[in-house]
């Protein structure tokens, strides 16, 4: 017979279906703790739930996590995880260890429709939302769990095109009786789809960060066509009038490509389509890949597109690349199986 997952549930759905089986609300609470917190694959290690109540759950329901079908490691110790859901949906994740940092970035749809002219997941086409339990799955299914300390919902899919199951899985995330992880550890980036955008600034439940890429509204339709539907400047005006309160942060993502987005006139146009905002602008060099003809600007033109944005005061960093020999950097995610290196889960 066919179990019902609890991952991807949240407490008081969990309340209701212990309650059903003649348990207490505090089980419930333990329950959820045990599957989000502590990372419980199965009843049978929840020993702080009396005997009889895990065996009429385990009749009906399973907990739902579920192995990556691959695990390959870049030299620079990044390690990319595909998955393949019940539904047949492939996608990835991406762990990312530093000495200060361990990041994990995870996606939200199998594929993406948003179709930006410079991202590998675009050029795949959209296969599928992925449901709160995908989202979550791909947090607690791998053993670097507990050196996670920062998440980046910045993988396959637009966020904000999976809204509600995004939500629901950030909520547990953050909640204390769920995984407990800081909201504002936890970033999502989105190319700013409005009707989304607008719900998510009433109520924030994490940092926001903007796919920018132009200032200008012609050359950003070239590079991502859902400007024509959905205007970066309207986007911005949408945060200018809700701004994210402290502890959580607002940034803007500028993927630099050669001869495209990195002169002068860029960084005046952003300066003033951003002033007004406590942001910070991250520079992401172009990551390649073999269905795109676009360039990564070279040193020399980097640095003097980062000079220009200095003289205009903002504030920029550039990202480091990680794991681009397994095209598991910013843009390179297919949700593909290849012949990479391979780890063994739990290695």
């Amino acid at each position: 017979m066919e179990t019902e997952s609890l991952l991807g549930k949240t407490i008081d759905d969990i309340k209701k279906i212990v309650v059903s089986a003649t348990g207490q609300e505090e089980h419930a609470i333990e329950i959820a703790k045990w599957i989000y917190r502590k990372g419980a694959s199965t009843f049978d290690e929840m020993n702080t739930i009396p005997l009889a109540l895990r065996k009429k759950l385990d009749k009906v329901f399973s907990i739902g996590k579920y192995n990556p079908i691959q695990v390959c490691e870049s030299k620079d110790k990044t390690r990319k995880y595909l998955y393949k859901n019940q539904s047949g949906q492939q996608f990835e994740s991406v762990y990312m260890p530093s000495p200060k940092r361990n990041t994990l970035c995870i996606s939200t749809q199998s594929g993406c429709r948003m179709g930006c002219a410079f991202c590998l997941t675009g050029k795949i086409g959209f296969k599928g939302n992925l449901l709160a339990m995908d989202i979550l799955n791909q947090y607690l299914s791998i053993h670097e769990r507990k050196k996670i300390n920062r998440i980046v919902i910045m993988g396959m899919g637009e966020p904000f095109d999976n809204f509600n199951e995004v939500k629901n899985a950030v909520k547990i995330l953050t909640a204390e009786w769920g995984a407990a992880f800081g909201a504002s550890n936890i970033t999502l980036s989105t190319v700013g789809l409005h009707e989304s955008l607008r719900e998510f600034l009433e109520k924030p439940f994490c940092n926001l960060a903007v796919s920018l890429n132009n200032p200008f509204s012609d050359e950003r339709k070239s590079l991502m066509p859902i400007e024509s539907t959905n205007p970066i400047a309207e986007a911005v005006n949408f945060i200018k009038q809700k701004p994210l309160k402290k502890p959580l942060r607002v940034s803007f993502e500028y993927v630099a490509l050669s001869g495209v987005n990195t002169y002068k006139r860029h960084a005046i146009a952003i300066a003033q389509m951003l002033s007004g905002i406590n942001y910070h602008l991250n520079i992401i060099p172009w990551n390649g890949h073999e269905k795109s003809s676009f360039k990564p600007p070279s040193d020399i033109e980097l640095n003097a597109f980062i000079d220009c944005l200095n003289q205009e005061g903002i504030l920029t960093a550039v990202r480091q690349s990680r794991g681009q020999d397994i095209g598991a950097a910013c843009g390179q995610m297919a949700g593909e199986s290849k012949n990479l290196k391979e780890k063994r889960v739990g290695d």
